[in-house]
């Protein structure tokens, strides 16, 4: 069997990937991946597969390590390495090599494969909730947060890094930031020691979150993390990121990513300025067609929708008559 086949039966690439698998792997690559197994191997085990000397397969252990294809592990001082899988190795061929030079038709396809694989890694977890029972394992970006609390996040980290996402990187369906996904504290240590990421300082972290704010992202991560740690915080778009996208195609809403508070909006303060239907990614606020008179100017008029709102807090983060507020549900289920 030709390598590139043997090798992609072992890696489980994609069919819609395999005319790209020379934008992504090496000859050698391939070969280290096909004679591993499905194993663990050290350095020196690996030297024997490959017929090289040991350096030179920790050179390329640690070339793969970097790029995705292997992860590793140290216990009691012997540091081993198995290979990961295509879905792996994507996100990092996104987030940091060549992923353009796949051409755009082929880039939707494979975006869409990813999609689908993410929405099956992921859809045990999201029947778990549905039938309200406690979710077995990490649900990523299990709630949607308020700056405030993406903030006080950012406080008390003790390691904070900051790399790409391989959301809107793999997607491309906006133009909002992309250097905005922070891990923390072990997950930052691990991202280093491949590599990759940049240290941020908690100043610079307030700045980024801010920044991203205003450029429209909403904050996600998991309100477990004073019990169980730090881990991450994303800044995500509903266009592009795969959980909101999951979560919209499964009719997951309110549940994954959870949503925790709505919008309150005051008719008498507004301004019909029209910022929160700009910032609303699910047109929760949005113009009706007609129009108002107010203050002697002609305005669209703009409607609230709270049974669309994912309580991210955009909206009200910016509205200039301050006329917006976020509320929690179980306060709204109380009021109401």
């Amino acid at each position: 069997m030709p390598l590139v086949e043997e090798f992609s039966e072992a890696f489980g690439v994609w069919d819609i990937a395999q005319p790209y698998i020379h934008l992504m792997f090496d000859e050698e690559e391939m070969q280290l991946v096909v004679n591993m197994k499905g194993q663990a191997v050290t350095a020196e085990q690996a030297a024997a597969l490959q017929g090289t000397t040991p350096e030179q397969a920790a050179a390329l252990l640690e070339r793969c390590f970097r790029r995705g294809i292997v992860d590793k592990v140290t216990v009691d001082g012997i540091t081993s390495y198995r290979a990961t899988d295509f879905y792996t190795r994507l996100d990092f061929f996104a987030k940091f090599e060549n992923w353009n030079d796949i051409p755009p038709a082929s880039r939707q396809a494979i975006d869409r494969r990813y999609l689908d694989e993410f929405i099956a890694r992921n859809r045990g977890k999201i029947e778990q909730l549905k039938r309200g029972e406690p979710v077995t394992g990490h649900l990523p970006n299990a709630d949607i947060m308020l700056l405030r609390e993406a903030e006080e996040m950012i406080e008390a980290a003790d390691e904070i890094v900051v790399q790409p996402c391989d959301c809107r990187l793999l997607h491309q369906g906006c133009r909002r930031p992309v250097e905005t996904c922070i891990a923390f504290n072990e997950y930052a240590a691990m991202v280093l020691a491949r590599g990759h990421g940049r240290r941020l300082s908690k100043e610079e972290g307030l700045k980024l979150i801010r920044w991203a704010d205003k450029r429209g992202l909403m904050h996600t991560s998991s309100i477990e993390w004073k019990e169980k740690g730090l881990v991450a915080l994303c800044n995500c778009c509903a266009c592009d990121c795969y959980p909101f996208r999951a979560g919209q195609e499964l009719g997951t809403k309110g549940l994954w990513p959870k949503v925790r508070f709505v919008a309150v909006h005051d008719r008498e303060r507004c301004t019909l300025c029209g910022t929160c239907v700009k910032r609303c990614h699910f047109a929760a606020f949005y113009h009706d067609g007609t129009t108002v008179e107010l203050d002697g100017k002609v305005k669209q008029n703009v409607r609230f929708a709270a049974e669309r709102c994912w309580g991210c807090g955009l909206c009200a983060n910016t509205c200039p008559a301050q006329a917006i507020s976020m509320e929690s549900v179980a306060e709204t289920c109380q009021r109401l």
